[in-house]
């Protein structure tokens, strides 16, 4: 049994973490073979997008800590730099939710675009329950809320519902029970795959690269950007195809 499942729909890329009779427990081998996969996602052309979501009850648990407690014979590539390879993709991600969700999972989910919660998951950082400390809480978590929010999530290590996280900003949409949430993250995402990919690309790595930037660069970047794909042929053809009040037949170039 492969621990994460991945094809590609129409597409679309499926990235499913499977080991369900763990909670999707994050081990060594299936950092490495995230960072395998997305690395295929990112070299695709073909890929316009891809969805991450976990098998069973669970989107991921997080870290399996029983590599952690034990004598470690070589340290495993960080899951911080999954973290990075995910907000860097050249593609739209989106993350399925499907159920619990805590500490590295809640990582790799914050690190997605574009987020769908089902209403009876559950997302936190219970590391302090267990003595050590968070990557991605402190950085991706306390990015997206306000500091004195992310302290009181982190600091006493207790689990947000959907309708909470919805509330504050981490999910997009919070799919009701009794519907299907990788169908609705599906139907998403193949609505922003019907834009330009190049667009969405560029959109998507000015809005990452513009944090470490000034307000002057960050404008001047965005400037630049547009001049290159406004004179693109995706930018000649979404132009035509509005004036000529038809669909536009994207090239990716």
């Amino acid at each position: 049994m492969a621990l994460i499942e991945f094809e590609v729909r129409d597409k679309l890329a499926f990235i499913t973490l499977n080991r369900p009779e763990k909670m999707n427990a994050i081990n060594e081998e299936m950092v490495e073979l995230m960072f395998e996969i997305l690395a295929e996602v990112s070299r695709d052309k073909g890929v316009r997008a891809c969805i991450l979501t976990g098998n069973g009850k669970a989107f991921s648990s997080g870290h399996d800590l029983t590599y952690f407690a034990g004598e470690r014979t070589q340290e495993a590539r960080p899951v911080s730099d999954l973290y990075q390879v995910i907000l860097e993709l050249p593609r739209p991600c989106f993350a399925a939710i499907n159920g619990i969700c805590l500490a590295g999972g809640a990582g790799i989910a914050l690190s997605t675009d574009i987020r769908l919660m089902a209403e009876g998951a559950r997302l936190g950082w219970p590391q302090v329950k267990r003595g050590v400390s968070s990557v991605s809480g402190p950085f991706l978590l306390a990015n997206l809320v306000p500091r004195n929010i992310a302290y009181e999530i982190l600091f006493t290590g207790e689990f947000l519902s959907a309708e909470r996280a919805l509330e504050l900003g981490l999910v997009n949409r919070v799919v009701p029970e009794g519907s299907d949430i990788l169908e609705e993250t599906e139907a998403l995402a193949r609505q922003v795959m019907k834009n330009a990919p190049l667009a969405i690309q560029a959109i998507k790595d000015f809005t990452v690269r513009a944090r470490h930037l000034s307000s002057s660069d960050a404008l001047r970047m965005g400037d630049l950007l547009f001049k290159k794909f406004v004179d693109s042929e995706d930018g000649q053809e979404g132009l035509a195809a509005f004036l000529e009040k038809r669909e536009p037949n994207w090239k990716n170039k």
